[in-house]
């Protein structure tokens, strides 16, 4: 018989205390076992059900045989309200697995591995305990376990909990069992038998030293030990933010189809047991961050997944601040913000509130990258003192229970003492991100003082933030730095802020990246060997002159609309997106600004989505403008540019660069008044200088193809090429020394130096 009620048949009216399961899995499937489960009745009731992927053989209550078993019908009539109840299951399991795409949550029988893992994408509802053991399933009813297996001749068992014992029969099958003495949901025990490598360790911390097992059947055993090495670090940088880790040992399997959180035995994707990528480094911290984040306080029901997978992908940032720093964190975070901002609304078909999720989203970017982005804005809106010592009491005083989003709410605000209800309104129950923007004035008249004004808009969503504290951070002309946290209600806010230096620079919302709005920021030093593409801003800098070496310029790139740009006459449509310049000088001479599109529909690496429904098609580029102002009390204007790159994916290029806002429009350029044109006569080289086989890219105010030449200093054509375009990278593998370039077709003819070192 196979028995899966619906969630509408499960109902509150038992707890079990302890799972007692055997399984032989010597014969593959589908595989017999034996469950013994303890049991509360919470209410009187006739009778109750559990789940399970397999066939019933036969059931006893109280050891009482039960004719015409059911699980679904368990007969408890007459039996009061806080009574304990046993009942013996004798099944078969079918070795389930969920059906494509994901195949992924399931018991998994393959040729050299079997194991379970607890969640299935496309099941309903999410958790599958049941396909290993008749059980109460979903993400509340926690118990303990033991745990008994048979393996397959020459094969051993890795399991949750801890190993009680291992006997290895005359036929070489192996019998083990296993105890997880900490109560914990049916979807987080895992099981698994292979010909299993192991290598052991400890993790030293600072509530205790944990064992550590990493079974694994055919990787390298010292780049297994290489991978997990970052343990030392991450386990006890999480227990200072999160509490002791309470589960005794720690563990990882390498399995085929993905990573589980399973108490004390993580199933890693196999190509991450023994590597040092970021990748696999973040999956081995955000499956360990389980250990708080979804197994020792669970969400009460899917519809707050954001806690689980949300707060365990923070907690892959919070590991990389413990082994790299938080300048290494900070990238990584605003790597996911940009993503996140940009596709997650496309990829979640909408912008979503994180709770309540519907059921086909609860393991979708919303969850997990949203999710991580406010966890992150917590931290930040609280202070790392408040933040942390208030999460740790939650995961203390409601260890291995389970939360909503609301408990969550009204738990941190009694802790912190901060009302943290608008705070949830907007990043938890509304779909959306929040753009903040700031603008500051000085004058000579108070040399020490800024008036400073801040609005904020929705992206993604109608609904505002209420309760705002945001950090600007004020610079000098030297370089001194000066950071207040500004609270204020409402839309927006205007004041005056007090300096400790006298006539500053200008100011950056958000510099230390401490708070998830909308937008993403680079700093850049003209001419000095740093970086100068910021991938994160969608900007390049390209500076080469001497009068302004080593100034800095902060560039921010926002997510939300150009505020009043789309007024501007002649413009049809802006881009939903934005940049504001920010460094000492109104305007840098020398210094060039590139603005990056992508055309709609157009996958470039993996900036999908960046113009989405802004530009469209590859003939609108003609019509492309950079639309420039001051601040927000300047009016818009079209600033002359060129063009680099393709009509795909390029950059629209402004020269001697302002400081000030900027935009992408589509317009009718005779109503604006300008063309596409360059300030200068000769091509764009960049790098420049270059070094010796190193491919180097022209821009030149044509997009028709062109012939370039190259000549040495004796005035010989050591290079050409025909049919090259704008944007294009050469590479003509020249030797060291200084050469003319020319550039010609009928309807340009340039000339530049390029130096080769």
């Amino acid at each position: 018989m196979f028995c899966l009620p619906s969630a509408a048949q499960i109902t509150d009216s038992v707890d079990v205390l302890d799972y007692d399961i055997s399984v032989d899995l010597s014969q593959g499937k589908p595989f017999p076992g034996d469950a013994t489960l303890t049991m509360q009745l919470t209410r009187p009731c006739n009778s109750i059900s559990l789940s399970l992927r397999g066939t019933l053989d036969s059931l006893w209550v109280n050891g009482a045989a039960v004719s015409n078993p059911s699980l679904a019908d368990i007969p408890t009539a007459g039996i009061a309200a806080g009574t304990t109840v046993t009942v013996r299951a004798c099944y078969h399991g079918s070795g389930y697995v969920e059906p494509q795409p994901y195949s992924f949550g399931g018991f998994h029988f393959d040729n050299n591995i079997s194991y379970n893992l607890g969640v299935g994408f496309n099941n309903n509802p999410h958790v599958m305990g049941n396909v290993l053991m008749p059980c109460r399933d979903n993400f509340h009813d926690k118990a303990t376990y033991t745990l008994r297996v048979h393996t397959r001749t020459g094969w051993t068992s890795e399991c949750s909990g801890t190993l009680q014992s291992r006997t290895v029969a005359a036929d070489s099958t192996e019998n083990s069992v296993w105890r997880i003495a900490q109560p914990v949901c049916t979807y987080l025990v895992g099981v698994s038998q292979a010909e299993w490598r192991r290598n052991y360790s400890d993790v030293h911390s600072l509530y205790g030293t944990y064992p550590l097992t990493i079974g694994y059947t055919v990787q390298d055993s010292t780049n297994v030990s290489r991978a997990f090495a970052e343990l030392d670090s991450v386990v006890p940088m999480f227990e200072r933010c999160f509490g002791p880790y309470r589960w005794g040992r720690i563990g990882y399997i390498a399995t085929p189809r993905g990573s589980m959180e399973h108490v004390t035995n993580i199933a890693l994707d196999k190509s991450f047991i023994a590597s040092t990528i970021e990748r696999a480094q973040t999956t081995i911290a955000h499956e360990l961050a389980h250990a708080w984040f979804g197994n020792l306080l669970t969400c009460s029901t899917e519809v707050d997944m954001w806690f689980n997978e949300g707060g365990a992908s923070f907690c892959s940032e919070v590991a990389m601040e413990s082994v790299s720093g938080r300048t290494a964190s900070n990238k990584y975070y605003q790597t996911n913000l940009e993503s996140v901002i940009r596709s997650t609304h496309k990829t979640d078909n909408g912008y979503r509130a994180l709770s309540p999720m519907p059921h086909n989203f609860t393991y979708g970017s919303t969850s997990y990258d949203k999710g991580w982005m406010v966890w992150h804005s917590l931290r930040g809106y609280l202070g790392d003192s408040l933040f942390y010592a208030a999460v740790s009491r939650l995961m203390e005083r409601k260890a291995f229970g389970s939360v909503d989003a609301y408990d969550v709410r009204d738990s941190l605000s009694l802790y912190t003492g901060v009302d943290l209800t608008d705070f949830f309104n907007f990043h938890i129950f509304s779909p959306g991100f929040v753009d903040y923007h700031v603008d500051a004035y000085f004058s000579d008249e108070s040399p020490r003082q800024a008036h400073v004004v801040i609005r904020q808009q929705g992206v993604g969503t109608d609904n505002m933030v209420l309760s705002n504290r945001v950090p600007v951070t004020f610079f000098s002309h030297s370089g001194e730095q000066y950071k207040r946290w500004i609270a204020f209600h409402g839309h927006d806010t205007s004041l005056t802020v007090e300096l400790p230096f006298a006539n500053p620079a200008y100011c950056v919302l958000d510099y230390d990246m401490e708070f998830s709005d909308a937008a993403t920021l680079a700093e850049f030093a003209l001419g000095v060997n740093s970086p100068n593409l910021a991938i994160m801003t969608h900007f390049r800098l390209a500076y080469e002159g001497e009068e302004l070496h080593g100034d800095p310029v902060v560039v921010e790139h926002h997510w939300g609309t150009p505020s009043e740009a789309a007024a501007l006459e002649g413009v049809v449509r802006t881009a939903n997106r934005y940049w504001i310049v920010r460094a000492p000088h109104s305007r840098m001479e020398g210094v060039r600004g590139f603005f990056r599109h992508i055309r709609s529909g157009y996958t470039a690496g993996t900036y999908s989505y960046l113009d989405d429904g802004f530009y469209n098609q590859a003939a609108s580029l003609d019509s492309m403008v950079v639309l420039y102002r001051r601040n927000g009390n300047s009016p818009w204007t079209a600033l002359p540019h060129t063009h680099s790159g393709n009509h795909n994916d390029g950059y629209m290029v402004v020269y001697d660069l302002p400081s000030g806002e900027y935009t992408l429009a589509i317009a009718d350029t005779n109503v604006l008044g300008i063309t596409e044109a360059s300030p200068i006569q000769q091509p764009l080289l960049f790098p420049n200088p270059v070094h010796s086989n190193q491919p180097f890219t022209v821009a030149v105010p044509t997009e028709e193809s062109f012939t370039m030449s190259l000549f040495d200093a004796s005035g010989h054509r050591v290079w050409q090429k025909h049919g090259l375009r704008n944007g294009m990278k050469i590479n003509p593998r020249l030797p060291a020394g200084t050469y003319l370039v020319t550039i010609k077709n009928k309807f340009v003819s340039l000339q530049s130096k390029l130096v080769v070192l």
